[in-house]
């Protein structure tokens, strides 16, 4: 085993036949956990605007303008 920055651990392939495994502090683990939830979150949110702005180019009920003038 080898020691990694913040406390990680890298198991090597040779131990564990094949699969290389990562040991962290549970504090940092949760860390992950939470950022990836945000994430997925983030990601379908971007995905709905993305389904809505095709939806409203389909139907033409997107302006254009020149300037930013025009948007008042």
């Amino acid at each position: 085993m080898k020691s990694m920055a913040n406390n990680t651990i890298t198991i090597p392939k040779k131990v564990t036949k094949g699969e290389e495994l990562l040991v962290v502090p549970r504090k940092i683990f949760e860390e992950f956990l939470r950022w990836r939830k945000r994430r997925k979150w983030e990601e379908k949110d971007t995905d709905e605007a993305i389904r809505v702005f095709k939806k409203e180019k389909r139907e033409k009920k997107l302006l254009r303008i020149k300037s930013l003038a025009e948007i008042r």
